[in-house]
């Protein structure tokens, strides 16, 4: 049987996309090439907007698969005006049997839309996006009819959670056209390969209650530092900030103002670090003001560690099975994340249940969901 080929366009190297990358050519069974219109993560020139730091993952994002990078490679990624040049010869050349797109929303992607549509190439889309998050009813409008006329002329769609999908059937895609591709981290990187036992006992000595993140209005750092107010009188627990951001003078003014000996900032962490963070760590809490994913609660559970998180983010809706895989809160109310705080301290009966249960889940949100689905489509509808 002759491979089908499948062309990758998108950004630049991210952490979270390289490993689909790798294991989709690993497994061989169709040819892959990867399309980057910048070097950003890998060999980062500009300073990242939130973290307000220029950093590269130390990680190997380009290892296992074909990759090309644009001729001009230091790109801003948050430009408009970000491209690929070339990408039309290459597209025409090769003949691709479909091409993979990650987003719309800059030059690289809408060149992209048209040089498939003239050479007949079918596009199939993945993005985070969906509706829960708050726009005023202008602008709700506005995506509403531009992204319903765009969805008419793209082939095929993987929706990454319940929310993602709801999205795409509110705009009018055919369920025939939706293929399931549950967002997903590198589970075995994350995997914490201690025994239960030995593990939890290390937890219940620490105590560590995590926050991972940007420290941007978004990540809502302010309730996570209120939280470690509360529990200012009781040495039981030990509250850690991972990030940065420009909210980090904020952080130390209110540490210092409430006087807290309890909380500690980290600062940003890379991927090999912020594993061990997790394998060693109590509880993460994610208190954001909305997430359209959260693939930090991914990361969190592929190494075992209980997650709460707010209602506001949106993979709450799959991930979460509150009381069993971690429990979800409704926004600004950390006395009952407090009260879940101290429940799960004092039994370590039901975070040992906690843990099994998330074990047994997180396999359902792997890289293999998203190669079936891109199977299914490469091999049975094209």
């Amino acid at each position: 049987m002759i491979k089908k080929k499948l062309a990758i366009v998108t950004t630049h190297p991210i952490q979270y996309q390289s490993p689909l990358f790798k294991k989709i050519s690993y497994l061989n069974e169709f040819q892959v090439d990867v399309y980057f219109a910048s070097k950003h993560g890998y060999r980062s020139k500009y300073i990242d907007k939130d973290f307000k730091r220029k950093f590269n993952w130390n990680i190997d994002l380009l290892a296992g698969y074909n990759y090309f990078f644009s001729r001009k490679s230091d790109q801003n990624i948050n430009s408009f005006f970000l491209s690929f040049k070339d990408l039309s010869n290459v597209l025409f050349k090769k003949k691709y049997d479909a091409i993979l797109l990650f987003g719309w929303n800059n030059i690289l992607y809408i060149k992209t839309f048209f040089f498939a549509k003239i050479y007949k190439i079918p596009i199939i889309l993945r993005v985070e996006t969906n509706f829960a998050e708050k726009l005023n009813f202008l602008k709700k409008i506005i995506k509403f009819i531009l992204l319903n006329f765009f969805f008419k002329y793209i082939d095929y769609f993987l929706y990454i959670g319940s929310l993602n999908k709801k999205f795409y059937l509110d705009l009018g895609v055919s369920k025939k056209k939706l293929y399931s591709a549950p967002y997903s981290v590198d589970n075995n990187f994350f995997l914490n390969k201690e025994k239960n036992n030995i593990a939890i006992n290390k937890k219940f000595k620490k105590k560590i209650i995590l926050f991972v993140g940007k420290f941007i209005e978004r990540k809502n750092v302010q309730e996570f530092l209120n939280l470690a107010a509360l529990f200012k009188n009781d040495n039981r627990f030990n509250f850690l900030m991972v990030g940065d951001g420009h909210q980090v003078s904020l952080c130390n003014q209110f540490i210092e103002n409430n006087k807290l000996s309890n909380i500690t900032i980290a600062g940003f962490k890379n991927q090999q670090e912020l594993r061990a963070i997790y394998k060693k760590s109590f509880l993460l809490i994610v208190p954001s003001l909305y997430e359209t994913w959260g693939l930090i609660i991914n990361e969190a559970m592929a190494s075992g560690l209980p997650v709460i998180c707010t209602r506001n983010c949106s993979s709450s809706r799959d991930l979460i099975i509150n009381g069993k895989t971690g429990y979800v809160y409704n926004l600004g109310n950390i006395k009952y994340v407090k009260k879940i705080i101290v429940k799960l301290s004092e039994s370590k009966k039901k975070y040992l249940e906690i843990v099994k249960n998330i074990n047994r889940h997180i396999i359902n949100f792997s890289f293999s969901c998203t190669i079936k689905s891109l199977n299914k489509i490469l091999y049975e509808k094209i």
